[in-house]
């Protein structure tokens, strides 16, 4: 707030975030629930799609997307949107496709397939250059 005794506006949602040298994870994000009318959760992506854009980063990573969730559902209206599936990355496509497949008795379960990610052996390079705040 421009002045001190002022508190500001109240706040609306905050997202959790990791930084790595490829992309922004967006590891947990959470908002008003009085406030849902206003799409937080896609404005929150936005956010950090322009955070991104100016540190320099070439992805932003979503976190996870469960199939059929509503209350995840904005995640899938994002365009190149992968999912790890079947032991690979492939693109989204339809979300609805990926609702019917699933049961929760038919996926093994989340540290199983979290453990079984293989990431490339190459990284993206680091265009950010050195970070000012560390001398030799």
């Amino acid at each position: 707030p421009a002045d001190p005794g002022e508190r500001g506006r109240p706040l609306a949602a905050v997202c959790l975030t990791d930084v790595f040298a490829d992309g922004l994870s967006m590891v947990y994000s959470f908002y008003d629930p009085d406030l849902s009318d206003l799409s937080l959760g896609t404005h929150v992506i936005l956010d950090h799609i322009a955070i991104a854009r100016e540190a320099g980063l070439p992805y932003v990573y979503l976190g996870y997307w469960v199939p059929g969730s509503r209350k995840m559902g904005y995640k899938s209206g994002f365009p190149a949107l992968e999912i790890y599936k079947a032991g690979q990355w492939s693109d989204l496509g339809d979300p609805a496709q990926h609702c019917a497949e699933l049961h929760p008795l038919s996926v093994d379960p989340i540290a199983e397939q979290v453990a079984r990610i293989s990431l490339p052996d190459t990284r993206a390079p680091d265009v950010r250059g050195p970070d000012p705040r560390i001398r030799d």
